[in-house]
């Protein structure tokens, strides 16, 4: 109820202050005349009116063929700075890239390398352990799962431990590098109690 009390009083006056302004058509119609009371109007002539049509073609046509070079010029420029953008980050990217890579293979070669060590000493579940490690890192590496294969037959061999292990990997390698038969038939020999 109170708001709409408000709304009213704001309506009338917006339609008292509307009639104090004067009207806009006696605005126009002094606009037209001179000061003495003549109207500042010519007439023109067709030649006239055709002239004056030809010069606002003319400068629309100028004013079209800035408008469209400063257009084409704005997006070129807006264009080379996108394409340095995405060449500096296709670079970048690349090279992050290459840097990931390089540390995944730093941390594979140690891996490999303690775990090389361990088999050496004879320590067949602590090199399983190491080359494990390295091939969550590259899951389809050749030497890394004949070593870790190689690791499961010694240890089947000697601790009776990971025997189903080494098979079912030793059967993978099979199917996976077949160029590889004559190694991993040398492992193969070693279980000979799981074939």
């Amino acid at each position: 109820m109170l708001g709409g009390e408000s709304i009213r009083g704001v309506i009338s006056s917006l339609r008292n202050n509307e009639t104090l302004l004067r009207s806009k058509v006696l605005l126009e119609k002094e606009n037209l005349k001179d000061t003495e009371g003549k109207s500042s109007l010519k007439k023109a002539s067709e030649e006239e009116i055709q002239q004056i049509g030809k010069k606002i073609r003319k400068e629309n046509r100028k004013e079209k063929k800035i408008l469209i070079g400063i257009a084409i010029l704005i997006t070129s420029v807006f264009t080379y700075f996108t394409i340095n953008v995405i060449r500096q980050n296709t670079v970048d990217t690349e090279s992050i890239e290459i840097l990931k890579f390089q540390e995944k293979e730093n941390e594979f070669l140690i891996l490999i390398e303690k775990g090389d060590e361990w088999f050496e000493k004879g320590k067949w579940s602590n090199s399983v352990f190491y080359y494990e490690q390295a091939k969550e890192v590259f899951q389809k590496n050749y030497e890394i799962n004949y070593r870790l294969v190689r690791s499961y037959s010694f240890q089947c061999e000697s601790e009776f431990k990971n025997c189903h292990k080494a098979k079912e990997l030793l059967d993978k390698l099979f199917f996976m590098f077949p160029d590889k038969e004559k190694e991993l038939l040398e492992i193969k020999e070693k279980l000979e109690y799981e074939y």
